[in-house]
């Protein structure tokens, strides 16, 4: 009897091995920024900055290339006057009496002379020091404003840089590029730390830079920015996508409603009240004409301008994925599960959070667990052909092939060009036959075990009746699987029809499959199981020095280190 071989394994998600700054987000668009009596030091500060403004504004007229330049001397030293004198004025600490202005001008002035960190840190001064009057508030406004355009310099900056990273060739160059960018968006971020589009790049620099763990927290800051508005909305069944006048009804009467972007009905911002706190929801129109949930902001300072509220701002739910895989990568799989279960909360099928959920499932020991949360999933969605590939593969894994069969015939029913569905369902087909043929093989040998001791006990024929149905059934799905796009080199497949086709002496199935397997040695000259599997037909063949051939160069490449 011929044996099968090489069970085929169920596939599961193909995950990358590394997670690329590319393929986390590829090339980013830059953004577009859109938004004004005391000591002797503070004296002198004022002055020096009101010419200096006075100054500027006569710039704009000046067309006298050598005055253009004098004239931008002359405005820069007396930035760094008042620079030096404000410096000396906020060293008095609270024996200052406009401690508070003292620390605005500081930050305008070093602004305007490139010093991001001093800007920074005095405004930041300057928002807890300043009266809560007239004037105090119409400075925090005008921080607000230059903070917001110290915010998109650096993230314009920062994704220049990001960009010029992905795109080169050389791998420590471009990490050290990204590394670059990272550190760049970081700064950005320091100064508008609740706008959270900055974080997902930041973290995709820090991710193709070899920095994981910094990408990690990053990825987790980011998540946790938009949690109370993650567990709200999912909590009332309003899901990313989901039509406004479904979340309307969730969610009940907005406190406030405006169109945030031109023309005005082309995004529309909802203000809730959700578990208490603010939670502005973005409906951008799809091509449909429909208003869909795409984002979501909550936590957000009452200093900020309206145009950084209305702001349009799409929630990444992807990065649930990337916290998920890194920890999968280090086989942290409880906490690989709470990203995954995070970002399923958002969107229930999602295909490659629902892959990776289970493949933390079943490497993680908790195959059981997950095939009770799919079980139940199914129940909710009996036609959830994600879910449904899923289980079925559970189910293949635990050695339940024949319901895994069922599971994957109804998910062909659904769509009958899955391609997991297809190739499983052809795997599982092979694994029953398989299994079969084992049991024949043991009752075989029991029964000629016997014999040896009496020659009178029953001799025992082989039935491969049993299990050559299963297997002929196999070989279709692996053809059909093969006729999807992209499909028909696959060499795993080949290997297994190779295999079956011997088995059932199908003599024209091998030979098809043989030929095309054969035909691909130029796609496939550094794979050892290549050479393995022409090994074998040509021993079918009866060439012995071919044969050799085969399994030389197979050897010579696993020394080499492939695999």
């Amino acid at each position: 009897m011929k044996l099968l071989e090489g069970d085929p394994t169920v596939k599961k998600l193909v995950l990358s091995k590394t997670l690329s700054a590319a393929s986390l987000f590829g090339s980013i668009v830059l953004y577009s920024c859109g938004g004004g009596g005391g000591a002797a030091e503070l004296t002198t500060a004022r002055q020096a900055m009101t010419k200096a403004e006075q100054q500027k504004g006569l710039l704009a007229l000046q067309k006298d290339p050598v005055k253009v330049a004098k004239a931008k001397d002359d405005i820069s030293g007396l930035y760094k006057t008042a620079y030096a004198n404000l410096q000396t004025e906020v060293l008095k600490g609270s024996t200052s009496a406009n401690i508070g202005e003292a620390w605005f001008l500081l930050g305008k002035a070093s602004k305007e002379l490139g010093n991001n960190d001093s800007m920074l840190v005095s405004f930041k001064q300057a928002e807890k020091l300043l009266a809560d009057d007239k004037l105090g508030k119409q400075a925090r406004s005008e921080i607000g404003g230059y903070m917001f355009e110290g915010w998109a310099n650096g993230f314009n900056k920062g994704v220049e840089l990001y960009n010029a990273g992905v795109a080169m060739d050389d791998e420590k160059a471009k990490a050290a590029k990204l590394k670059e960018a990272a550190t760049t968006l970081s700064a950005a971020a320091d100064m508008k730390p609740e706008n959270a589009d900055i974080y997902p790049i930041i973290a995709g620099a820090y991710q193709g830079a070899g920095d994981t763990v910094n990408a990690l927290a990053t990825y987790e800051k980011y998540i946790e920015m938009h949690q109370p508005a993650i567990t709200a909305l999912a909590s009332r069944g309003v899901l990313l996508g989901a039509e406004r006048s479904d979340a309307l009804q969730k969610l009940g009467t907005p406190a406030g409603s405006k169109g945030v972007a031109p023309p005005p009905d082309t995004v529309v911002m909802d203000k809730f009240m959700l578990d208490g706190k603010e939670i502005l929801a973005y409906f951008p129109r799809n091509k449909d004409g429909k208003f869909t949930l795409e984002g979501f902001k909550t936590g957000l300072p009452a200093s900020w301008a309206d145009y950084e509220r209305d702001r349009f701002y799409a929630f990444n739910n992807q990065i649930n994925y990337y916290a998920a895989y890194n920890y999968y990568s280090q086989k942290n799989y409880d906490k690989a599960l709470k990203y995954t279960d995070n970002g399923l909360l958002m969107t229930p099928s999602n295909e490659e959070l629902l892959n990776l959920q289970a493949a933390i499932y079943t490497e993680g020991g908790k195959l059981d667990q997950a095939m009770a949360a799919y079980k139940d999933r199914i129940a909710k969605n009996p036609n959830d052909k994600n879910s449904l590939a899923q289980y079925g593969s559970m189910l293949s894994n635990a050695g339940k092939l024949d319901e895994s069969i069922d599971i994957f015939k109804k998910v062909l029913a659904i769509d009958p060009q899955s391609e997991i569905a297809t190739f499983n369902l052809a795997a599982a087909l092979k694994n029953k036959a398989s299994a079969i043929q084992k049991e024949e093989q043991d009752k075989f040998d029991k029964a000629e075990a016997a014999r040896k001791k009496d020659k009178k006990a029953p001799e025992y024929k082989l039935d491969n009746t049993k299990y050559f149905p299963y297997l002929k059934q196999s070989a279709e799905y692996f053809e059909k699987y093969r006729k999807l796009p992209g499909k028909d080199r696959d060499l795993n497949v080949l290997d297994q029809l190779i295999n079956t086709y011997d088995v059932i002496d199908d003599k024209e199935g091998y030979r098809n499959a043989a030929g095309q397997f054969a035909g691909l040695e130029y796609a496939n000259d550094k794979n050892p199981r290549f050479y393995e599997t022409m090994a074998r037909i040509y021993g079918k063949q009866k060439k012995n020095d071919k044969v050799k051939e085969s399994l030389d160069k197979a050897d010579a490449l696993r020394k080499a280190g492939a695999k």
